[in-house]
């Protein structure tokens, strides 16, 4: 459990992860040309996305979920400050996704945008490799 007054002190470390790893996939795209994105496997299903390692700089221009995190990332409605937090895990925000499932491979769905909280990961891969 920890205080929601330290919050701003706390690191989710998968998330740190994931964003790590995104910014080296970046660099490293032209030597591996094959590797599309990366592959994100949870318990139930495999989720191919788009990550926004940033902030956007226009929110008026962002989906819906995308604005509605950001929104409340940077301005909270509920004051939590004297709250102890359960669970306190990052959420991932993805775009253009295709998640599917363990259980039916071959059905998988699509979806402009997904929030998925960093503590239903249970690793990464990178499609096309």
């Amino acid at each position: 459990m920890i205080k929601a007054k330290e919050m701003e002190q706390a690191i989710d470390f998968k998330k740190l992860i994931i964003v790590e790893l995104q910014m080296k996939f970046e660099e490293l795209r032209e030597k591996y040309p094959d590797a599309k994105k990366i592959v994100y496997v949870t318990a139930t299903a495999t989720i191919e996305a788009d990550f926004q390692m940033q902030l956007a700089e226009d929110l008026e221009g962002e989906p819906i979920m995308g604005r509605a995190l950001q929104e409340s990332e940077l301005n909270p409605g509920i004051d939590i400050s004297d709250k102890t937090l359960v669970n306190p895990s990052a959420c991932i925000y993805l775009s253009n996704v295709k998640l599917t499932p363990l259980t039916a491979p071959n059905e998988p769905v699509y979806l402009e945008e997904f929030i998925l909280f960093s503590d239903h990961l249970l690793g990464l891969t990178v499609s096309g490799v």
